[in-house]
C-alpha cells in the first residue's frame, strides 16, 4: 500500500515560495515607506533648527536623531574633502540630502575584498535612495566639494546594539 499526496496540503516549495514573495512584499513596503519618511523630513526646511550638529574638520560627524530597537535616524555633516571607506551594510541604509552635495562611488566586487568603480553620481539636495542589506551594496560617499554638505540617514539597526551600519570594508583593487 503507498501513500497517496494529500492535494490539499501545499508541498514544501509553495510554502517557502510564498514566504519569499510575502518578504519581497514586506521589504518593498519598507523601503517605500523610508523613502516617503526621508521626503517628507528633508523637505521640512527647519528640521535641524535648535539642533547641536557634531562636526569634524576633514571628516564627518553623526548626530544621533532618533533611535529605537529597529533603527537608528543620524544627521551626518561632510566637511570638504570628507569621505567615508568603501563599505557595504548590515542593515538597510537610506539617506537623503539636506544641503551640500556629496558624489555617490558604486564599486563591484573582484574577490577577496577587492573592489572596482562601476559608478559614479553626485547626489544633491531633495535626492533620496534606499537600499537593503540583499547586496552587495558596495559604495562610498565622497564630500568633493568646497562647502559642508548634511545629509539625513536612517539605518535598519539599534544604535545601542552596533556602533555602526557597516557591515564590511573594501579596498579598491589595482588593475
Amino acid at each position: 500500500m503507498s501513500l497517496m499526496p494529500c492535494p490539499s496540503r501545499p508541498n514544501e516549495a509553495e510554502i517557502l515560495n510564498e514566504l519569499g514573495q510575502r518578504n519581497r512584499s514586506l521589504s518593498n513596503e519598507y523601503l517605500a515607506s523610508a523613502r516617503h519618511a526621508l521626503q517628507q523630513l528633508i523637505g521640512t526646511p527647519d528640521l535641524l533648527v535648535g539642533r547641536q550638529l557634531e562636526r569634524k574638520d576633514g571628516g564627518y560627524a553623526r548626530t544621533l536623531l532618533f533611535n529605537d530597537d529597529q533603527m537608528s535616524v543620524y544627521a551626518i555633516v561632510w566637511s570638504p574633502s570628507s569621505q567615508t571607506t568603501i563599505h557595504d551594510h548590515h542593515c538597510s541604509c537610506c539617506f537623503g540630502m539636506l544641503s551640500g552635495s556629496l558624489e555617490e562611488v558604486w564599486f563591484r566586487s573582484v574577490g577577496e575584498g577587492r573592489v572596482v568603480v562601476s559608478e559614479r553620481a553626485v547626489r544633491s539636495p531633495g535626492y533620496v535612495a534606499c537600499m537593503l542589506p540583499s547586496g552587495p551594496n558596495i559604495h562610498q560617499m565622497i564630500n568633493s566639494h568646497g562647502e559642508e554638505a548634511i545629509s539625513l540617514h536612517i539605518y535598519g539597526f539599534d544604535h545601542n546594539m552596533h556602533a555602526s551600519s557597516i557591515l564590511r570594508e573594501y579596498r579598491l583593487a589595482s588593475l
